[in-house]
């Protein structure tokens, strides 16, 4: 079998006195992207820097092409990608003069690829770069990471700045990307982003890694129940643990007489044994994660 591009097991990250990540396992193989999705401060952004061995774990483990994260050779940094959520690139730069830069120490720089790309982004090469607006420098940060079509590509964020129509060109360009064989792994609130490329999703909730499978997975076999008893007739609904319906992934109540279920059909849940009356849905990506975190 061949080696995985990313392996985490039982991950442990702490800020100060605070438990970040909490036993997060996690693998990545070459040719997949991979969707994390999670509510705001569930630890996204701190996988991602312990995956690319710039925060330390507490405990567990983080290899890279087969290396640890933290002690990554010059020849597997040369194979990554990465866009951080604050780029924090120099003001007083010129953007061609922060691309020469990137390039003189990135020996596999596609000078022709990066050109196409600032006309795509429509960035002026001869701006400086604090001159740009937010949604620019994500741009331009974008172009560091990809100008020399990285192996590995890690994004943190990567169009929350930007508008409708450039958030379709940066999908178009990932998207070819992965036509080129890169593997990405990216973390975003919007949803069609992970629609559109990711192969796989991974949830974090409370630092932990709840949910990683394959995007068709969802769609094709996770179901959401709706519960509804009769009139004359309160179904009291008890915890998860006590309904014993196979595949149950979450329950929430409602009310006294409506609950919602997510299920894994794959595992025998049959809607047909359920109690009350029973709407069966699938579900689209974004259906499963409101239904998943809510």
């Amino acid at each position: 079998m061949p080696r995985p591009l990313i392996e985490i097991r039982s991950l442990q990250y702490r800020a100060g006195k605070k438990l970040i990540l909490e036993d997060a396992s996690l693998r990545l193989d070459a040719g997949e992207t991979l969707g994390l999705i999670g509510r705001t401060g569930a630890g996204k952004t701190s996988l991602l820097r312990c995956m690319l061995g710039l925060s330390f774990a507490t405990a567990g483990e983080v290899l890279l092409f087969g290396e640890p994260a933290t002690a990554l050779s010059r020849a597997n940094k040369a194979r990554l990608g990465y866009v951080p959520q604050s780029p924090g690139l120099p003001a007083s730069q010129k953007v061609s003069a922060l691309l020469q830069l990137v390039a003189s120490w990135q020996p596999n720089w596609q000078a022709d690829w990066c050109a196409g790309l600032l006309e795509r982004f429509r960035l002026d090469a001869e701006q400086r770069v604090g001159s740009l607006s937010v949604g620019q420098q994500q741009l331009l940060s974008l172009v560091m990471a990809i100008g020399h079509k990285p192996e590995l590509l890690v994004l943190d964020e990567p169009v929350a700045s930007l508008d409708p129509v450039t958030r379709r060109d940066v999908a178009a360009t990932l998207a070819e990307l992965q036509a080129d064989g890169t593997s990405i792994v990216f973390s975003t609130h919007i949803l069609s982003e992970l629609e559109r490329l990711a192969s796989h999703v991974a949830v974090i909730e409370d630092g932990r890694i709840g949910l990683h499978c394959e995007s068709d997975e969802i769609r094709l076999a996770l179901r959401r129940w709706q519960i509804s008893s009769p009139a004359d007739q309160l179904l009291s609904l008890a915890m998860p643990a006590q309904l014993d319906v196979p595949g149950l992934l979450r329950y929430r109540r409602i009310d006294a007489r409506h609950a919602s279920l997510l299920v894994d059909t794959r595992q025998g849940a049959d809607s047909s044994r359920m109690p009350g009356l029973v709407s069966e849905q699938a579900l689209n990506l974004e259906d499963f994660v409101v239904e998943y975190l809510q």
